[in-house]
């Protein structure tokens, strides 16, 4: 019998193949450096700048960027080598403001004191990459804007770390903060020193009804009754009816809204604000039930009504081949065009824009983001429309097509800054002369690649797009950076 052969497991690789696989990866890598080395070499402004914001640069090679160096682009930089040595041998060079801001520096109590007199110290406030603790703030007491730190939330907040420096907090700036260790102790052992509006306002507070009953000669009430968190519900709303801001509870999206509770309260709401808020459980019963409050103009607004119901006529096909325009459905004592242009939630069709076409504000509707979209609908009220609505649209399909057809009437400043489109190399391409290469230069949703910046040189904004995009800088090894940097321009 011959011997038995055991297969290796499913997914393991014979040493032959992972030799195989390190070649492929190998010889891959080399051909990416060779292409990332060819396309900066001819570019040498772009080469600095990607070098100076996206390359782990360490002191030799920012050494022989020579006259290139950017101070600015570097003191901001959160991925060259930092280390105390290098920002000792520039030390008059850097941009001290940035370097104040940058949290990628190896910060510690020695760097600090070493260049006291440069730092910004208003920006070290609020900087997270400091390694916060009592003892770093008892070490420069005296250069800390406190009222800066009071508002820092990423400080190292316990009830010790505030009563250490009770003396020294901004305790308004420090009522705001969302930070801090929120307990009933703490607002206890503070009650006099604390901003009460500020906390009133605060969202991190643990609020709720033993908490408000507790402060309650405190709170400042028109704050405390917009704040989302607090943990409402109907006794809350009840027992201190008589302090809310029922304006600012009328918009509040996290009451328990019922018609009860609307019944309940209906002398102190206000309708206004009701009438726009799109969390109330809106049905026909409701807004017929207060028809003689609610506000016509809020209403129309709002997105949250039941407006296939209300006006079931818009979706009739009937009534939109001969419209007629009569008095709107109680409760909307009049008909608010303007509103209604703005709401998304109207049974939107291009028969119901067409029946109405003089009514609409078009201004408006260009920007609602509710119509049923697509090129047919661009183009059968293409002389109506504001086309920098649509040009700036996350809701049309866009497509080759879709930009092709409507190429005369696009705002092409505003279609430049579109996020949405699904930019390609190709899509681009047929409209090089009328894009904002400024502006699209800027953006970090273009399917950026070397090959994309080749196809379309002489557009780009060098600086522009080094902001955001490395451009496969990082295939370069540091000898290779060196020989470029030490090269003289063609």
């Amino acid at each position: 019998m011959g011997q038995l052969q055991i297969s290796p497991a499913a997914g393991a690789l014979t040493p032959l193949e992972r030799q195989r696989l390190d070649l492929v990866a190998h010889t891959l890598a080399g051909l990416h450096e060779t292409q990332a080395l060819q396309f900066f070499r001819d570019r040498p402004a772009l080469l600095a700048a990607c070098l100076q914001q996206h390359y782990p640069l360490d002191a030799a090679l920012v050494q022989v960027l020579g006259p290139r160096k950017d101070w600015r682009m570097l003191s901001a930089s959160r991925v060259l080598q930092w280390s105390d040595a290098l920002i000792d041998a520039h030390a008059t060079d850097w941009d001290w403001e940035l370097l104040s801001k940058n949290p990628a520096l190896p910060w510690s109590g020695p760097l600090l004191e070493r260049y006291s007199e440069r730092w910004n110290w208003q920006s070290l406030c609020t900087n997270p990459g400091l390694p916060w603790s009592q003892a770093l703030l008892e070490q420069f007491v005296y250069r800390w804007n406190w009222a800066v730190l009071s508002r820092n939330a990423q400080l190292p907040w316990t009830g010790a770390f505030i009563e250490a420096n009770a003396h020294r907090w901004d305790w308004t700036a420090l009522s705001w903060n969302t930070g801090l260790p929120w307990t009933v102790g703490l607002l206890d052992s503070y009650r006099e020193r604390w901003d009460w509006t500020g906390l009133s306002a605060n969202t991190s507070l643990p609020g709720d009804a033993a908490l408000v009953e507790r402060f309650a000669k405190h709170w400042q009430w028109t704050w405390l009754s917009a704040n989302p968190s607090l943990r409402w519900n109907e006794a809350l709303i009840t027992r201190y009816a008589a302090h809310w801001d029922w304006e600012a509870l009328s918009s509040q999206a996290q009451l328990p809204w019922s018609p009860a509770l609307i019944a309940r309260h209906a002398e102190l709401w206000d309708w206004c604000a009701l009438s726009a808020n799109p969390h109330v459980p809106w049905t026909v019963e409701l807004l017929r039930a207060w028809s003689a409050r609610w506000d016509g103009a809020a209403l129309c607004r709002n997105p949250s009504l039941p407006w296939s119901a209300l006006l079931p006529q818009w979706s009739d096909p009937s009534w939109l081949q001969a419209p007629e325009i009569t008095a709107p459905p109680s409760p909307l004592q009049a008909w608010d065009w303007d509103a209604l242009s703005e709401n998304p939630a109207l049974p939107w069709s291009a028969p119901l824009l067409e029946a109405l076409q003089n009514q609409w504000d078009w201004d408006r509707l260009s920007w609602n983001l509710g119509l049923p979209w697509d090129s047919d609908l661009l183009a059968q009220f293409a002389r109506d429309w504001d086309w920098s609505g649509p040009s700036s649209s996350s809701a049309l399909p866009w497509s080759a097509d879709l930009l092709a057809r409507h190429a005369d009437h696009w705002d092409w400043e505003r279609l430049s800054a579109n996020t949405h489109i699904p930019w390609t190399e190709d899509l681009l391409a047929p409209y090089a002369d009328r894009l904002n290469w400024a502006t699209l230069s800027g953006q970090s949703s273009l399917p950026w690649s070397t090959a994309l910046y080749l196809r379309f040189d002489t557009h780009w904004f060098a600086s522009l797009v080094a902001q955001h995009q490395g451009l496969n800088i990082h295939h370069l090894s540091s000898d290779d950076i060196a020989t470029l940097l030490q090269e003289k321009p063609s």
